[in-house]
């Protein structure tokens, strides 16, 4: 029997970021086993879900203009609508950083997490050679303009399954009415043969 692999703060990070995933309630889980082993408390650990996210988003951001796209920006923003899709749990809880800090130094952290995702999305945009203030702020409106576009199609989404649904019902009611009708022709069509039929061997003699 091969002994369990020792815990280490990749192990529990990972651990960490799929609850958040899997709950997607905007809160930081720190009832994990092995939390406390490896960071030194809250904010620690929140600095390292900051980082898996925007290693995250920049590793998709890069793949998504590795091929030197015609529309970079478009490229972008579908860029980061995929890693806020794969990824909405931990996005959701930034969010919820960004509008209640717990405290100064979350909020800092929270801060600069944005600061370098904008940069990042103004810099493989190609509307922007450097990480720094201009960068910042046409980073920043890319990403309002993803989320609308995250928005639109969450709305489409939902109106298409909501057709789909609506269909199936309709669906499911037509066999179900189907069933519960009962099947008269069969018998309407014996008792015409037995009114007009021929006559019996026994009539005719």
């Amino acid at each position: 029997m091969q002994d369990k692999p020792r815990p280490t703060r990749a192990t529990v990070l990972h651990a960490v970021t799929k609850e958040i995933l899997a709950r997607q309630d905007g809160q930081l889980p720190t009832d994990l086993a092995d939390i406390a082993t490896f960071f030194t408390d809250e904010e620690d650990l929140l600095g390292a879900v900051l980082l898996r996210w925007h290693t995250l988003l920049t590793a998709r951001l890069e793949h998504r203009v590795a091929d030197e796209p015609d529309d970079r920006t478009r490229s972008v923003i579908d860029a980061w609508c995929d890693a806020a899709n794969n990824y909405r749990g931990v996005l959701l809880l930034i969010d919820q950083l960004r509008a209640n800090p717990p405290s100064p130094a979350v909020a800092r952290a929270v801060r600069a997490t944005a600061h370098h995702d904008w940069a990042a999305l103004a810099v493989c945009a190609g509307l922007a050679s450097a990480y720094d203030e201009p960068a910042i702020r046409v980073g920043q409106r890319l990403e309002l303009k993803a989320r609308r576009r995250c928005s639109e199609d969450q709305s489409r989404d939902n109106r298409s399954n909501r057709a789909g649904l609506k269909k199936l019902k309709a669906m499911l009611k037509g066999r179900a009415h189907r069933m519960t009708t009962p099947r008269t022709g069969g018998l309407e069509k014996q008792a015409h043969r037995g009114k007009g039929g021929p006559p019996s061997s026994h009539a005719s003699g």
